[in-house]
């Protein structure tokens, strides 16, 4: 019978000692294999601000790559929704039939196991396998030691360390290490204006600030969250002026459909979101939306997304024929406004003999379809 491993983990960063766990409860038990299923959504973080998953398990996946017998899995990363351990040995019950599985946690975590959410439903889908970093021996009745000796390495040190500029290479997979570098992730940032100055010329640094105070004052009116407006409004375009884009978003693993690989003048927006994960620390969805879609829209708009949508063409600073009539429909109706902001970005393209994104005529279609 194929017996498997799972290690789960926020991996916020992964590190050498979770590969050296890893591979001593493979070597100890003869696991087949061994997962890293990266926490999505922990229910026991509810209240603490963690890394976007997605970037957590590209760092994972980085760190086990090309390593025989360890596989990464972003099941909880895509399932959105919290997600309890239970859960994660019941999908992998579903997909793995006739399989032993192995749950490996540490001593800290066995210690509170009576704490889980249905601690005996979980002993029953597997074998707990403990490892105590303490390098101390695990006394147990329902669980099972993975022997080694002490490990001294920890995420939550880890990221300390490097907010405070000290180096933590020693501590990571190679791979991992220089995508944080690459990204700037866990860097601090004592200023949001401040550190977005640096990355946009002049111009754009005062149009961010213009969208800023738009999508603010829309946020007000509209009733959204004045805060997430602010943060969004601010970083919308926070990628405008980066280079190598298409290699960035190939580092960070940003989809891109055929048109904005046609366009590189669209790539910002959401290369833009996944900068403001990794160097500004944003895991908001709402305003990680608002960034992404700010250019092209979608279908199915949320409001801030359609307040920062509007605020990007109708800020102080913007100067174009429909402009004025824009911003007065602003003040009654976030709706209209945002069509007509579509409608114009349409017309002004076609002007310019420029390609029109298709989500511009599936949004005018849903419109003319609700409100007809």
């Amino acid at each position: 019978m194929c017996k498997i491993g799972i290690l789960g983990g926020t991996f916020s960063p992964v590190h050498n000692g979770h590969l050296k766990i890893a591979n001593l409860a493979k070597l100890q038990y003869g696991l087949d294999k061994v997962i890293f299923l990266t926490s999505g959504n922990p229910p026991h973080k509810k209240n603490q601000q963690v890394l976007d998953a997605k970037i957590r398990h590209i760092m994972v996946k980085r760190a086990i790559s090309g390593m025989d017998g360890f596989e990464a899995c972003d099941w909880e990363v895509n399932r959105g929704e919290y997600s309890y351990t239970e859960d994660a040995l019941l999908h992998f019950k579903e997909v793995y039939p006739n399989t032993e599985l192995y749950f490996i946690i540490g001593g800290d975590s066995l210690r509170d196991f009576d704490k889980w959410h249905n601690p005996q439903g979980i002993l029953k889908l597997c074998t707990l396998l403990v490892y105590d970093r303490s390098g101390g021996t695990v006394n147990s009745d329902f669980a099972q030691q993975i022997k080694g000796e002490r490990i001294e390495i920890s995420s939550s040190e880890i990221r300390e360390d490097i907010k405070n500029g000290i180096s933590a290479e020693d501590r990571l997979p190679n791979e991992v290490w220089e995508f944080i570098k690459r990204n700037h992730i866990y860097e601090h940032v004592p200023d949001f204006e401040e550190k977005l100055k640096t990355m946009l010329t002049h111009e754009r640094f005062l149009h961010s600030l213009g969208v800023r105070d738009t999508a603010v004052h829309l946020a007000k009116l509209y009733g959204a969250d004045e805060k997430k407006a602010e943060v969004a409004g601010l970083l919308h375009d926070n990628a405008k002026n980066m280079d190598n884009m298409y290699e960035r978003c190939r580092d960070l693993e940003v989809e891109l459909d055929e048109f904005e690989l046609r366009n590189p003048a669209l790539v910002h927006a959401k290369l833009g979101a996944e900068t403001a994960k990794c160097e500004f620390g944003i895991s908001d969805s709402e305003i990680i939306n608002a960034i992404r879609w700010h250019t092209v829209g979608r279908p199915d708009m949320g409001l801030l997304e359609k307040i920062v949508f509007v605020a990007d063409l109708i800020e102080p600073n913007r100067n174009f024929p429909d402009v004025k009539k824009i911003r007065q429909i602003a003040e009654n109706s976030i709706d209209s406004a945002f069509l007509e902001c579509v409608k114009s970005t349409v017309e002004v393209n076609k002007m310019r003999g420029a390609d029109v994104h298709p989500n511009a005529y599936k949004i005018i279609s849903e419109y003319f379809a609700k409100f007809s």
